[in-house]
């Protein structure tokens, strides 16, 4: 892996770099700091683990409509997010040849300065209502500043018909029942009825980040910061508040949304919608590893835990909030 970072990094005016391998899941990333400037940085090879993962997030087009997301969220100052980094031929994205990999394109970007999400710190609370603003800023920025025709991933009806599609090898694989995978399509049914009133309403489809998780929250001086947008695009914003609310401990979800609230319109009527996103994040999940029997265990052990969720769901039960 280094080999190939090094490679990459030939190409960037980095004169010593030192590199540490981070992870390789939707990309291979890896912490890269220059001795000589002491600045460090994130160099992501937008190669995904499994097939599943690969979208138009990693073609020519989608990493930079990607590069033009982050630039104008720096440039109008909306939220900190990484700020990418040019490489010798003033490219945003380089284009990358290995035997192993054949072609593929690589990025670097500045390295934000912090620790990943900590449901166990003090000032938890604090934390916890600054990122449902910071989610809010990036909501509003999508209408106010027209983030409209980048090439990237859409979350909507046809990634659920897509989805269901993909499912259907969980039950060929044995992952799960057949039983199981009629439950899935019963609760992503209702997912697409309420997408379709949520289209009557204005201002509730636009730029989301759509893959919140700890790793992906950075704080920095006690701001929470977003980092790896690699599968954000164009969604429903309570998809976003569904993906970012499964993070939080359940007494924090509650505080989350206020942060949220306080910057933008929120109704607590829109609960069902967002736990309806929930599982629709939940089953794209799946659906991304369902073709990997090397790697889709984890979802045989996962659906154990969501399968009377999604009856309950079905029931018109409260599943994930429970708000006194």
């Amino acid at each position: 892996m280094i080999k190939h970072a090094v490679d990459v990094l030939s190409l960037y005016l980095i004169s010593e770099p030192v590199i540490e391998f981070i992870r390789h899941n939707e990309n291979i990333t890896f912490r890269v700091t220059d001795n000589k400037s002491s600045k460090n940085y994130l160099l992501r090879i937008h190669k995904p683990i499994t097939d599943g993962l690969t979208g138009i997030q990693h073609t020519l087009k989608g990493l930079r409509s990607e590069v033009q997301l982050l630039q104008k969220l720096n440039q109008k100052d909306i939220i900190q997010v990484q700020t990418p980094v040019a490489n010798c031929f003033g490219e945003f994205v380089t284009e990358y040849y290995s035997d192993e990999f054949n072609r593929c394109y690589a990025t670097l970007l500045e390295w934000i300065d912090g620790s990943v999400l900590s449901l166990n710190v003090d000032n938890i609370e604090d934390i916890t209502f600054k990122l449902g603003q910071q989610l809010a800023d990036l909501h509003i920025a999508s209408y106010d500043y027209k983030l409209f025709g980048l090439d990237r991933p859409e979350y909507g009806i046809d990634s659920i018909n897509h989805t269901l599609e993909e499912l259907k090898y969980g039950v060929q694989d044995n992952v799960y029942s057949h039983s199981d995978y009629e439950l899935i399509a019963k609760v992503l049914e209702v997912v697409k009825e309420q997408i379709t009133a949520l289209n009557a309403r204005e201002q509730q489809w636009g730029i989301i980040h759509a893959d919140i998780q700890p790793h992906n929250v950075v704080v920095s001086a006690g701001e929470p910061c977003l980092i790896d947008f690699c599968l954000s695009g164009y969604g429903y914003y309570l998809f976003d508040l569904g993906s970012a609310s499964t993070v939080l401990n359940s007494e924090h979800r509650n505080t989350f949304l206020q942060g949220y609230a306080s910057k933008t319109t929120f109704s607590y009527d829109d609960i069902r919608n967002i736990e309806g996103f929930i599982f629709m994040d939940i089953f794209i999940s799946y659906a991304m590893f369902i073709r990997d029997s090397n790697r889709n265990g984890w979802v045989k052990e996962h659906i154990v835990k969501t399968v009377p969720l999604c009856r309950d769901f079905l029931e018109g039960k409260e599943v994930f909030y429970s708000f006194k």
